[in-house]
């Protein structure tokens, strides 16, 4: 682990792979304002993300959930000169209070504006998520702008197949956000009758999804990755889809031809952000977006009603178009 300069500018990473896919854009607007060295910390699962890339000089991953009390002890012996805070507690938020750090960057929402020196609406707000960082942002630079690209390049090395191949995200953190498993199988099909090789990627819990969708000819890799080898993984596909995911958002972010199929949740406020990030969503239902961690309405019709034809018929000319550009 690198030495943790002082006098730092502090990123605290929330816990949901999702969110940090999401704020790796803060992490390159802060990298190319270059006022200070960037120190990245929060969960070790997602510290380990950014740690051997260029969009941190050194991270601190958490020994087991620090209270604002021990963050303003960490805070307060590095000489932190600003903290920047996304996430849903206020725990870094209030941390960073307690130890005086100069500035203080983060959601008005709540106490968050007692507790920060900068801060705009986040919950609630208009536009997406990354419109909201930048607003927070944005009260500290003016001159910040829209968020750049992440251009997330993986630490991690692989040993990648000889062939072009697909990654599928079959899982989801919510049973609402999750096409069935069938019709993943269904366009892994099709996938493989264009030459591709399947990658099914996700957690521990979804390796027997994983290997359902995979099939016999593919690679199930659900819970055999860490996240940077999940990250090299999808950096080097010809592309990949999946539901609204951490990993698929983590796929925009490497600059991946992603696709992502909305449901449930709302594409204007956390569609995937990259220059090869593309949705889907199922036009029409008066449903969706309901939020709701499990759907109540029979048959699912925001997801269920995509069918694998309509899905590959979206996906097959990305990765075309992606080949022609390589």
């Amino acid at each position: 682990m690198s030495a943790i300069p002082s006098g730092a500018t502090w990123v605290r990473l929330p816990r949901l792979l999702g969110d940090v896919a999401m704020q790796l854009p803060v992490l390159r607007a802060l990298r190319r304002l270059q006022e200070t060295p960037l120190v990245v910390w929060g969960p070790a699962a997602m510290v380990g993300l950014v740690e051997g890339t260029d969009l941190a000089d050194a991270v601190l991953p958490d020994e087991g959930k620090p209270g604002p009390g021990q963050m303003a002890s960490i805070l307060k012996r590095h000489r932190a000169a600003r903290s920047v805070h996304f996430p849903k507690s206020l725990r870094p938020a209030f941390g960073a209070f307690l130890a005086r750090v100069p500035e203080r960057i983060g959601p008005s929402d709540g106490l968050g504006r007692l507790l920060n020196t900068h801060a705009a609406p986040f919950r609630g707000a208009p536009g997406h998520f990354l419109d909201r960082y930048a607003h927070a942002l944005a009260s500290r630079w003016p001159e910040l702008g829209r968020l750049p690209w992440a251009g997330f390049k993986p630490g991690a090395r692989i040993e990648r197949p000889a062939r072009p191949y697909l990654c599928l995200v079959p899982g989801a953190g919510t049973p609402a956000k999750i096409w069935e498993a069938s019709h993943f199988r269904a366009l892994a099909a099709m996938a493989e009758a264009k030459g591709l090789l399947i990658v099914a990627l996700g957690s521990a819990p979804e390796r027997e999804l994983g290997a359902f969708v995979a099939g016999s000819s593919g690679l199930n890799l659900c819970g055999s990755t860490s996240l940077p080898e999940a990250a090299a993984w999808l950096a080097g596909a010809a592309g990949a889809l999946g539901n609204d995911s951490g990993l698929c958002h983590l796929a925009a972010a490497c600059g991946t031809s992603v696709l992502t199929l909305f449901g449930a949740t709302d594409p204007l406020a956390s569609a995937p952000y990259g220059p090869r990030a593309q949705f889907l969503r199922r036009e029409g239902v008066p449903c969706s977006p309901c939020m709701a961690k499990v759907c109540v309405v029979d048959g699912h019709p925001c997801l269920s009603g995509l069918s694998p034809e309509t899905v590959w018929s979206r996906l097959e000319p990305m990765l075309e178009a992606d080949t022609c550009a390589s």
